[in-house]
């Protein structure tokens, strides 16, 4: 099961105590009985219901959870009989950007569950049926040309805490050479000081801006990038993971498969074989 993220206050918290009622078990009640229980609105008990039971589906987190909620969706009721495909354009047009491509198998996961009491699958087991859908069909002639990652929350300069911009855009750029040392150096150790002096920055403030931009420490996102380099030789290549793992600096294969495990749900071979 999903570890989830409602963004739940602490006085809603307590009320739920209160009733004896776990977070993960909100969208096992009524959306009535939430508004009674919680002394709320409807539309805030009809979000957290949502949250709620998206995030009980294997594999779906509080991102997508949060997306199918802008595009009107509280529960899964309200998907019965959709198309992930049409969703996935819906979701586009609604953003003004294309999406990652596995946003759409997850929207092909909802919309299965929605009409199937089988809650075993997780969203890349959608994965070849979105593929071949989309070299049939292609997308849309009117899909934006924009990528998602180059939409205004997702960058970088609007997550630094500072209040000018200048000061913001100093910031990145005094990250910008620690982020290239890490990536050159994805097979090694680095410490904290040589990161810190490649930005300029003294080894405190470094950490603190780099965990407000990245919203990870340097040792966390150094992981994220050799997980994401294992991704590559396993979609692209035949080496076992017993070669991958030294080649993308983890210390032994049974860390990488649980780091591996952590961070995609799922085992490096499982990953190997619907990407």
């Amino acid at each position: 099961m999903n570890e989830q993220k409602l963004d739940i206050t602490a006085a809603e918290r307590k009320k739920l105590r209160a009733y004896k009622i776990k977070v993960r078990e909100i969208h096992h009640h009524s959306i009535k009985s939430l508004q009674g229980m919680l002394n709320s609105s409807k539309i805030r008990a009809m979000e957290l219901f949502a949250l709620s039971e998206f995030q009980s589906l294997p594999s779906i987190g509080v991102r997508f959870a949060h997306d199918l909620i802008s595009m009107g969706y509280y529960s899964l009721k309200d998907l019965k009989g959709k198309d992930g495909a049409k969703l996935t354009d819906q979701l586009e047009r609604q953003i003004g950007a294309w999406s990652d491509p596995c946003v759409e198998d997850q929207f092909r996961l909802v919309v299965y569950y929605a009409n199937s009491p089988d809650r075993h699958k997780t969203w890349w087991a959608f994965t070849p049926e979105r593929k071949a859908f989309r070299e049939k069909h292609g997308y849309p002639a009117n899909r934006p040309k924009r990528p998602w990652f180059e939409l205004e929350q997702y960058q970088t300069t609007n997550r630094i805490k500072a209040s000018k911009e200048v000061t913001k855009r100093d910031l990145q750029n005094k990250l910008k050479p620690s982020i290239q040392l890490l990536k050159r150096h994805l097979d090694g150790d680095l410490s904290l000081a040589r990161m810190a002096d490649a930005s300029h920055l003294s080894p405190f403030h470094f950490l603190r801006t780099f965990k407000s931009v990245y919203d990870s420490t340097p040792l966390q996102y150094l992981t994220k990038l050799r997980l994401k380099k294992a991704c590559r030789l396993l979609k692209t290549s035949s080496q076992t993971v017993s070669q991958i793992v030294p080649r993308c600096g983890f210390e032994n294969e049974s860390s990488f498969i649980r780091l591996f495990r952590r961070e995609f749900k799922v085992t490096p071979m499982v990953y190997r074989k619907f990407s």
